[in-house]
C-alpha cells in the first residue's frame, strides 16, 4: 500500500473521529450512556463501518485473498484477520477505551470474531448492517456503544494498515505519530 493511499484513509478517519469527539459535548462517553441513540451516532456508525469495509478489502488484497466471483464479506475478512498472527494479535487485543470521568466504554471490537458465525460474530457489525438496510426501523441501534465499537475497529484496522506501508515510506514515523485524539489506547 502506498503512503498517499494510507493518508487518505487516515484523514477520513480523523474527520469521523472529530464528529465523535463533538458528541461528547452532549452525551458523556460512558457505560451509563451506552444505549443513548441519535442521528449523529448513526451517521458515525454508517461512515466508519463503510470505511472498515474498504480497509478490510485492502487488508485482504495485501494478504493475497483475491475473489473473482464472490464479493468480500465479514466472514472472509474474519478468516483473513484470523489467519495472520500479527494481525490477529492486534485485532483481538483490548486496545481502546473512551476517555471519561464516568466509567468509559472499554472496547474489544474483534474479541468475538468467528468466520463461521453470521456477521462473523460481531454484534456491532450486525447492528451496522441493520442500520444500513433499514435505518428507520432500527434507529435505536445508532447508539453510543455501537459508535464507539465502530470507530475503535476503524482505528485498529488503520493501525494494521500502518504495518503494511513500505519501510521506505515513513512507516515508523506514521506508527509513532498517528494516534487517536478520542480513544485512550490500552495496549
Amino acid at each position: 500500500m502506498e503512503r498517499n493511499t494510507f493518508e487518505m484513509y487516515w484523514s477520513y478517519y480523523l474527520s469521523i473521529e472529530k464528529m465523535m469527539k463533538i458528541t461528547s459535548q452532549y452525551v458523556c462517553p460512558s457505560e451509563l450512556n451506552k444505549n443513548a441513540y441519535s442521528d449523529e451516532f448513526m451517521k458515525i456508525i454508517l461512515l466508519s463501518c463503510s470505511e472498515i469495509d474498504s480497509i478490510l478489502k485492502v487488508i485482504c488484497r495485501e494478504n493475497n485473498v483475491l475473489l473473482e466471483d464472490r464479493k468480500y464479506n465479514m466472514s472472509i475478512y474474519a478468516k483473513t484477520l484470523s489467519s495472520q498472527k500479527d494481525i490477529k494479535d492486534m485485532a483481538y487485543s483490548p486496545q481502546c477505551a473512551t476517555s471519561s470521568a464516568n466509567k468509559g466504554i472499554i472496547c474489544f471490537p474483534f474479541k468475538d470474531l468467528d468466520d463461521k458465525k453470521l456477521h462473523a460474530g460481531l454484534t456491532w457489525w450486525r447492528d451496522y448492517q441493520k442500520l444500513k438496510h433499514n435505518r428507520l426501523n432500527n434507529a435505536e441501534l445508532g447508539n453510543l456503544e455501537n459508535a464507539v465499537y465502530a470507530i475503535t475497529a476503524h482505528y485498529i484496522l488503520l493501525r494494521i494498515l500502518m504495518d503494511m506501508l513500505p519501510e521506505n515510506s515513513g512507516r515508523e514515523y506514521v506508527k509513532e505519530k498517528y494516534w487517536s485524539d478520542y480513544l485512550v489506547i490500552c495496549i
